[in-house]
């Protein structure tokens, strides 16, 4: 109830989905649907430098790229600015998003700003976009983001203690191409920490506030696919089999269960886990950041779920013990991470308050503990 008003959940998934090994195969078709020619690709640079981004413009016939962004990690705002004025100069009227939580998070942005006047961060909240975004096509190359199905980005400043996010009702890409063949050369590493940051999306849309049936139904069988499947696509990261194709079957169900924790998630909104994740002062992949919390996180509210979503704890216990992953932040090797700035960082995020558990300032300074973040004094100049 929010001021004698009941909220009801609700459920959309605006973004078309197309889904299937080889189906990179339909982007010529899809671009040409809309009717734009002159396409502004913003992709990750390590596609770049691995050959992957050739292979997916590779054979483009009736479009060319009008503007070519290659994003690092984190992005801020004048990354943005800089892709978006590179796009209108090369005269671009739609996006081809190719990689990561970040170049797809940079890729939504420049759809926005191309039809949208004022820089980036004035949209920061949800629903202030007022103009339709220009159409933007994703291809995730990574299982673990869900980006190329949410009406979300974020971004990094390093002069703030919290996260930027413009979210809102169209902001999400028109379509989302989930084709298992561009995740064969992706390591071991990034491949792991991308998948648990999927799972931590399905898992907490299980203890958020605004989980539905539709939600759970959702984020269960996501949850379950990412346990099944995370330890055969990380052996055949190592052993070759995934460069072979062998384990297409594999990658391609992560690959989708990724995109459906997002739908979950972007459903019912996020919870603690990213709460907590959300101090641009911690410096740790998110990925990363979000697979030490989930374990901790979890069992914080494990009292709020259902028998088969209480089931899914001792699985990921599993899981992390397959990977040899302890979720720990002094086990990753980044150094001391600032328990403080997490919980301060928390206080300004939504997604603390949409926790099913009401957590407080003590109970978060104790599941930090317990996944490894630090508690030293404060010093006075550093205070804010």
């Amino acid at each position: 109830m929010t001021g004698g008003t009941p909220v009801f959940p609700r459920f959309t998934v605006p973004t078309q989905v197309i889904t299937g090994v080889g189906c990179l195969r339909q982007l010529e078709g899809i671009i040409a649907e809309f009717g734009s020619p002159e396409v502004a690709v913003v992709a990750d640079v390590a596609l770049d430098d691995a050959g992957v981004l050739g292979r997916v413009i590779g054979d483009a016939m009736t479009w060319r790229v009008a503007g070519l962004s290659l994003i690092q990690a984190d992005p801020g705002v004048e990354v943005v600015e800089q892709a978006v004025d590179d796009a209108r100069a090369a005269g671009a009227t739609c996006v081809l998003a190719v990689g990561g939580g970040s170049a797809l998070g940079v890729g939504k942005a420049v759809g926005i700003r191309l039809t949208n006047d004022q820089q980036i961060d004035a949209y920061e909240g949800r629903d202030r976009v007022t103009r339709r975004p220009a159409p933007t096509i994703a291809v995730p190359t990574t299982a673990g983001s869900g980006s190329e199905v949410s009406n979300a980005l974020v971004l990094h400043e390093k002069s703030r203690d919290n996260e930027i996010v413009v979210r809102g009702q169209g902001c999400e890409p028109r379509v989302a191409v989930l084709d298992a063949t561009v995740l064969r050369t992706l390591p071991r590493q990034p491949l792991v920490y991308s998948a648990l940051d999927a799972l931590s999306h399905a898992m907490e849309a299980l203890w958020a506030r605004g989980a539905s049936y539709f939600t759970t139904s959702v984020a269960i069988t996501a949850a379950r696919s990412i346990i099944d499947r995370l330890p055969t696509a990380a052996a055949g990261a190592d052993g070759g089999l995934n460069a072979s194709g062998a384990n297409d079957a594999a990658l391609q169900e992560l690959l989708e269960a990724s995109s459906a924790a997002n739908m979950a998630c972007g459903n019912s909104a996020l919870a603690l886990v990213h709460a907590l994740s959300s101090s641009p002062a911690v410096r740790v992949p998110h990925g990363l950041q979000n697979a030490v919390l989930l374990p901790h996180v979890a069992r914080f509210n494990e009292s709020y779920l259902g028998v088969e979503a209480a089931a899914l704890l001792p699985r990921i216990d599993a899981l992390y013990a397959e990977l040899s992953l302890v979720p720990s932040f002094e086990s990753i090797g980044y150094g001391a991470v600032d328990g403080r700035r997490m919980i301060e960082a928390s206080l300004h995020n939504p997604f603390r308050s949409n926790n099913r558990r009401a957590p407080s300032d003590e109970d978060l300074a104790g599941i930090l503990l317990r996944a490894g973040a630090t508690f030293t004094s404060r010093r006075s100049d550093d205070r804010r």
